[in-house]
């Protein structure tokens, strides 16, 4: 192989790479200007989305969800209304089971309130942490 040959090959060659990788770093631009512009997108919905109040809401049920758990029973302990509640019974052999119903005095704290204070303490609590 000439030299003018070898030159001339790796003169193509180089040119090839260059062209690639200029190539593959517009790409990269543009990529970057999409995700740029899609986080804009975002960032605005988020803004529209918070004016619209979502705070008052979030608060309200926090208050509802506490009033639940500390207010409410020491106001139903005062008066004499009942609360019935649902308990499945196994009859003979688990055969004849039913569901019978119990009164007790007092407030009842479903589980799912209970959870729903949990995930309250626990999103604000977090949510301290990063400050």
């Amino acid at each position: 192989m000439t030299p003018e040959l070898i030159a001339m090959l790796g003169g193509g060659l180089s040119g090839f790479v260059m062209k690639l990788i200029g190539a593959q770093m517009e790409n990269q631009a543009r990529a970057f200007d999409r995700m740029l512009q899609a986080q804009g997108v975002a960032d605005d919905s988020a803004d529209r989305a918070s004016a619209r109040g979502g705070v008052w809401v979030r608060r309200g049920l926090v208050a509802i969800t506490f009033f639940a758990i500390v207010v409410a029973p020491f106001i139903i302990a005062f008066t004499d209304v009942g609360v019935s509640m649902a308990r499945e019974t196994n009859g003979f052999l688990g055969l004849f089971s039913g569901v019978k119903w119990d009164t007790v005095q007092g407030f009842v704290i479903l589980p799912e309130v209970r959870q729903t204070a949990i995930a309250i303490v626990g999103f604000y609590f977090g949510s301290s942490q990063i400050r």
